[in-house]
């Protein structure tokens, strides 16, 4: 058939299975994490080293990695495209940063706003 099955419903070429999804541990985020902040692109050196500290594979750093720096892409491009939209729709008198500063709770009543 046009699906490639055969008339007894089995394929005729074996599909190839795919690598599940590699299931991070809280413990082995944060490290990736706290890499990352520091340094977006990792040596071979570098790579070994964070494999074999956290139990993972090469291609399992390179990957997060990878992964990691399209995420920070996509999340500047997204800041980007709202202060641009903020400034078209110009100053905003309903929000005033001195009026939001004076809702903070302040060190002697916390949650009070304060007298103004």
């Amino acid at each position: 058939g046009r699906d490639g099955m055969t008339i007894f419903g089995q394929r005729q070429t074996p599909k190839k299975r795919r690598k599940s999804r590699t299931a991070f541990t809280n413990h082995q985020i944060y490290e990736l994490e706290k890499r990352f902040l520091y340094q977006k692109y990792l040596s071979p050196a570098d790579r070994d080293q964070i494999a074999q500290q956290l139990g993972l594979t090469n291609a399992q750093v390179i990957t997060w990695f990878q992964n990691r720096r399209a995420k920070l892409k996509r999340d500047l491009e997204e800041m980007k495209a709202d202060v641009e939209s903020a400034k078209k729709l110009g100053p905003n008198p309903a929000v005033d940063i001195v009026a939001l500063a004076e809702l903070e709770p302040s060190a002697e009543g916390r949650g009070k706003a304060r007298p103004g």
